[in-house]
Formats: structure tokens, sequence, C-alpha cells
């Protein structure tokens, strides 16, 4: 009887402790692998997302910018110089007379390039209208980080304003004109009814414009979203309805 009651009272021997505690420590080790997994996923899934939409963002926007430009008698309608594309178009503020200049270029925000884009306050008068010209010009040549003090007392003060639209390697532009695409440093052509168009082509009337323009974007490397991008516009004046 003795005996019976010593073998019901017996515990767990320090070996079998030691095993449930090693499998213990082995199940939290796979579980906050598996978490720490799921977590990695999850934020590279966010970046892809913010990555996607800021590139859908900018070339809706840039398909707008396109889409609504506007001769003026003072300035050209497109200038491209082989670093920026400056634009008028026309403003989405309701007046008929106002007019907005658009500069797309690629500069350094938060210490990274950037696609970018300039946009002037609506203007109406001529002598506004040149000045945001020139002021498009001078914010797209400025060197250093378009976020600093500078940029932002510069857009405050003239009504402009700028935005960052997404990380970015380096861009170009090529025009189609002929049936074909060309580099937009090269002559397209000077045949009756064409004009030459180079890397400084300056554009007055939108019938002089190319057929349409190609965006190359070349996406930077270690990012969520990598590789060369391209997307094409047409003139709406280069389209012959039959």
């Amino acid at each position: 009887m003795l005996y019976r009651r010593t073998q019901l009272s017996r515990g767990f021997t320090l070996i079998e402790v030691l095993v449930a505690l090693s499998l213990m420590a082995l199940l939290t080790l796979m579980s906050w692998r598996g978490l720490d997994a799921m977590l990695r996923v999850a934020q590279v899934t966010r970046a892809n997302s913010a990555g996607l939409g800021a590139l859908q963002v900018g070339l809706a926007q840039w398909a707008v910018d396109l889409d609504r430009v506007l001769e003026t008698p003072d300035v050209a309608a497109l200038d491209w110089d082989g670093r920026v594309l400056r634009l008028v178009r026309s403003s989405p503020v309701g007046s008929a007379e106002a007019v907005l200049v658009v500069a797309w270029t690629q500069r350094i925000a938060a210490g990274a390039q950037h696609w970018a884009r300039w946009q002037s306050a609506p203007v109406s008068q001529r002598s506004d209208l040149l000045n945001a010209w020139q002021q498009a010009a001078i914010w797209a040549r400025t060197e250093g980080d378009m976020q600093t003090d500078w940029d932002r007392t510069h857009a405050s003060a003239s009504g402009a304003s700028a935005v960052a639209v997404m990380p970015l390697g380096g861009w170009q532009l090529a025009y189609h004109a002929g049936g074909e695409w060309v580099a937009s440093n090269t002559l397209v052509g000077s045949g009756v009814g064409r004009r030459a168009l180079q890397a400084n082509a300056v554009v007055v009337n939108l019938s002089d414009t190319p057929e349409g323009l190609r965006l190359l974007l070349e996406l930077p490397s270690g990012g969520p979203l990598q590789g060369r991008l391209s997307s094409d516009w047409f003139n709406p004046a280069s389209v012959v309805v039959r």
C-alpha cells in the first residue's frame, strides 16, 4: 500500500521538463517567424499600393494637362528642352479667360529624385502669363531639394504649387510623326506642312505639335515599382475623322 501511494505522487522528471520547454520555445520561434513574414508582406504590399497609386495619379494628371493645352499669342503652347516640359493649359476654375502654366521635370525631393509637377496660379493678364512662364523654367532648373524653404517661399509668394509625384530614375520624351516614334533630340522632319522638332522644340500652334508624345519613365531600382514604363498621348488636332 505504501508503494502505491509513492507511485501516484510521482512528478515530472528534469528531462521531461526540459523537453517541454524546448518544444514551447520552438513553437514560439516558429510563430514569431510567421508573424514577422506576415508583417513584411504587409509592408511590401502597402509600399506597392502607394507606388502604384502615385503612378496612376501622375499619369492621369499628365494626360489632363496635355488634353487641355491652349494656344496663346504670347508664349508657346508646348516647350520641351530635354529636361523640362512647359505648357499652357486651360484653368479648371471655370473662368474662360484664365489659364495655367504647368511644368514637368525631375527634381530632388526628400533626398531622392522624383518626377515633379509645378503649376502656376490661374492667370489672365499677359504680364502674369509671361512671368509664370519664366518662373516655371526657374523652378525646374533650381538645384537642391524642392522641399526647402526657398521653394516653399517662392511658391507661396507667386500662388504657385509644386508636388513630387513619384520617385524616378530618369525620364524622356519621344515624338510621334510620320507614323513612327522618334527620340526628342532627333529631327522629326521638315516637309511641307511640318516643322522640324528638336529637343528644344517650341510649338506655338496646336496644329504644329507632334501627332503624339510618348512619355518614358525609368523607375528606380530597389523600389516597389521598377523598370521602364511608357505612356502615349495623341494630339486631338492630328486625329482624322473618317
